[in-house]
C-alpha cells in the first residue's frame, strides 16, 4: 500500500522548491546596473536573504550531524560536508563577487583576485555548469566567474556575450 501522506509531503516540497526558485528567477532584474559606462551584475534583497539564511542552517546541520547515531555518522558528516561548501560557495558569490563590464573590459573584484580589468580579448570560454546551475565565462588573468540566473543583468550579460563572442571569433578568423 502506497503512503499518501509521505507522498503528498514530498510532492507540496516539490512544488515549494519550484516555486522559490521560480521567484528568485523572477526576482532578477533584467537590466544590470550602471555606474558610469560600466555594467554591474547584482542580487536582489530576496537572494541576499536566502544565502543569509543558509548560515543558520547550515549551523542546525552540524548540530544534527554531531547527534547522528554511529551507524550514520559517515552518512550525516557527507551531507553537511556538502550543505557547508554549497553555503560557503553561494554568499561568497551573493556577498563577496562583483562582475562588471563594458565594451571593452571585464572587471572583477573578489577577497581573493581583488581589483581585476582584463581585456575581453582574454575570454576563453563560454559555458554552463549542470552542478551548479549556473553559466560561466573563463577569462585568462582571472579564471571562473560565475554568472547566476537570479542576478540582477543576467539577460543583459548574455546578449552582450552574444555579440561580443560573435565579434571575436570574425576577428580571430
Amino acid at each position: 500500500m502506497t503512503d499518501l501522506g509521505g507522498l503528498a509531503m514530498a510532492a507540496g516540497c516539490g512544488a515549494i522548491g519550484a516555486a522559490s526558485v521560480w521567484g528568485l528567477s523572477a526576482s532578477a532584474h533584467p537590466n544590470a546596473i550602471r555606474r558610469g559606462h560600466i555594467c554591474f551584475l547584482s542580487y536582489s534583497w530576496p537572494v541576499k536573504c536566502l544565502a543569509a539564511s543558509l548560515v543558520p542552517m547550515a549551523i542546525l546541520f552540524v548540530y544534527a550531524m554531531a547527534h547522528a547515531p554511529a551507524k550514520q555518522i559517515a552518512f550525516a558528516f557527507v551531507i553537511t560536508a556538502g550543505f557547508l561548501a554549497m553555503t560557503i560557495f553561494v554568499n561568497y558569490q551573493v556577498f563577496f563577487v562583483r562582475l562588471g563590464y563594458d565594451r571593452n573590459n571585464i572587471h572583477f573584484n573578489s577577497p581573493f583576485l581583488k581589483n581585476k580589468s582584463v581585456s575581453w580579448d582574454n575570454l576563453e570560454y563560454v559555458g554552463r555548469s549542470a552542478l551548479v546551475q549556473a553559466d560561466y565565462i573563463e577569462v585568462a588573468g582571472i579564471g571562473r566567474i560565475w554568472c547566476s540566473s537570479f542576478s540582477n543583468g543576467y539577460d543583459e550579460l548574455g546578449q552582450f556575450l552574444e555579440r561580443k563572442t560573435d565579434t571575436l571569433l570574425t576577428s580571430q578568423s
